[in-house]
């Protein structure tokens, strides 16, 4: 199939497919990702083992892939992903996880007083110096060390939302789901 684009920055729509229409599962949708060698694959969620060993596949090719999974911090998204992986393998997906990571990004959505909402984020580049840190301890320690850069930072979520608080952007019951009671100032 041939497009003619109108200029050079038109995009081609994205191929979607969906579980049980087109695919029976998100790693049966990566695998056939790969086949039409996009640029970029997005996957939902990574939820099991065989999701996250096709998205380190489709790394390992060159596919730059995006995906979510419902954590609190990236320690905790690093600690769940290569808790994915069987222990006989886990040494070895780890370091394929750490040499194809870019970055980790958690984000939620904020009750703020004018009536709207505000996303708030944290997260950690992984970059070469980052890469080297974590070689040097045990990849069950990944985790626990980048949340301890992000708290040292003051760029966790609960940092961000106590200065949104402290500011009157949210009201003490919004920033309680985030931060402990005693934390606040009243």
């Amino acid at each position: 199939m041939e497009y003619i684009l109108g200029n050079e920055n038109d995009l081609l729509p994205p191929h979607q497919a969906e579980i049980g229409r087109d695919v029976v599962s998100f790693a049966a949708g990566l695998r056939s990702a790969v086949r039409r060698n996009p640029e970029i694959i997005g996957v939902g969620e990574i939820r099991d083992n065989e999701t996250a060993d096709a998205a380190v596949q489709a790394g390992n090719t060159g596919h730059y892939c995006l995906s979510t999974m419902h954590t609190k911090s990236p320690g905790e998204t690093l600690a769940r992903l290569l808790g994915l992986f069987p222990p006989v393998i886990r040494d070895s997906m780890a370091w394929a996880v750490l040499s194809l990571l870019q970055f980790i990004l958690v984000q939620v959505l904020v009750r703020t007083n004018d009536g709207g909402r505000k996303a708030v984020r944290e997260y950690i580049v992984i970059n070469d110096e980052l890469r080297d840190n974590l070689s040097g301890m045990p990849h069950a320690e990944w985790g626990h060390h980048i949340d301890a850069i992000i708290r040292q930072e003051k760029r966790r979520i609960r940092d961000q939302i106590l200065e949104m608080y402290i500011r009157n952007e949210v009201d003490r019951r919004e920033a309680i789901l985030f931060i402990p009671p005693g934390e606040l100032r009243s």
